[in-house]
């Protein structure tokens, strides 16, 4: 009896902790989100930043997700029914989600190695790191995700029996071990975490370059951006693929049920958590981006400031 009460305290606790944790995430990520577009958008220092438009798409892509992602997921836990589970946007919802994931990872990527091009010491390579560029790499996320979405569209199906899954064997495994472990997983972290390191690199020694203070600055709050970026992305999401290699490498008995129960809501949690790495980590970018506004006003005033006192000591 008191392996039952545990069980449904469990399970209780799991749906909760969805439910609040998805209206936190979709309120914070959403406004969060927003205003990186409008800042990025309406500040002329960014405008014309190739790393800022990376990461200005990035933060457009995260609000269709989240958008997409939970407010069914808040429904389904508060009120035990998910309605498109037996209508034909439950095929477009699956496919939107299951090809939208990366699309911010490859952006990160993308936005990791333009730092590090353009902050490098060789002129020939900061020379590839253009704005023309830029919109190339985003037009090719973009179709990858059109050929993504069209695939998984395919094999998607909509049975009276169950719920409208992928029941293709072949596919299943794709999407398990290729999509989730690699190409939302280890791959885009490895390749981000490689270049934001690099560049951050590049930052330190920066100075010898013959370039502006300002864009000196910028290049390193950037850098600070996207090096936040991927430390958050790698604490948000390795929890939640190592918990699925643990789950698909875990034998639970079906009578188990506290067993069950437990691995619940630790995927729940690591659910959240990778949510989060489209919703909370962007507000870090916002608050970097108004630190660095207000640092370049004052150093502006502090010249101009120390350039008044040296004239009127000069006319004195």
């Amino acid at each position: 009896m008191s392996s039952l009460l545990t069980e449904e305290f469990i399970l209780k606790i799991s749906q909760q902790f969805a439910i609040f944790s998805s209206l936190f995430l979709l309120f914070i990520g959403s406004i969060g989100n927003i205003f990186n577009i409008l800042v990025f958008y309406y500040l002329k220092l960014f405008r014309h930043n190739q790393c800022a438009f990376f990461l200005k798409i990035e933060s457009f892509t995260n609000i269709i997700f989240l958008i997409i992602v939970l407010p069914l997921r808040i429904i389904n836990n508060a009120f035990g029914y998910d309605p498109t589970q037996i209508s034909l946007f439950c095929k477009v919802r699956r496919a939107v989600i299951q090809s939208f994931s990366f699309i911010p990872f490859l952006l990160i990527c993308f936005a990791s190695i333009d730092q590090y091009l353009s902050t490098n010491s060789r002129s020939y390579l900061r020379r590839l790191s253009t704005l023309k560029l830029a919109h190339h790499l985003t037009c090719f996320a973009i179709f990858i995700w059109v050929l993504h979405a069209i695939l998984s569209l395919t094999f998607i199906e909509i049975r009276s029996t169950a719920h409208c899954a992928v029941y293709n064997v072949l596919f299943q495994q794709y999407l398990l071990f290729v999509q989730l472990f690699l190409i939302n997983g280890f791959v885009p972290l490895f390749i981000s975490s490689t270049f934001v390191i690099l560049a951050y690199l590049n930052v330190r020694r920066i100075i010898r370059h013959e370039v502006s203070v300002t864009q000196r600055r910028l290049d390193r709050q950037l850098t600070a951006m996207v090096l936040t970026k991927v430390v958050f992305s790698v604490v948000t999401t390795l929890p939640f693929v190592i918990n699925r290699i643990y789950i698909l490498n875990l034998y639970i008995k079906s009578t188990d049920s506290l067993q069950i129960a437990i691995e619940k809501l630790i995927f729940t949690i690591t659910l959240s958590l990778f949510y989060m790495n489209s919703a909370v980590s962007n507000n870090i970018y916002f608050a970097v981006i108004i630190c660095f506004h207000f640092r370049v006003h004052f150093m502006y005033f502090y010249w101009f400031q120390n350039d008044f006192v040296n004239k009127s000591n000069d006319y004195l």
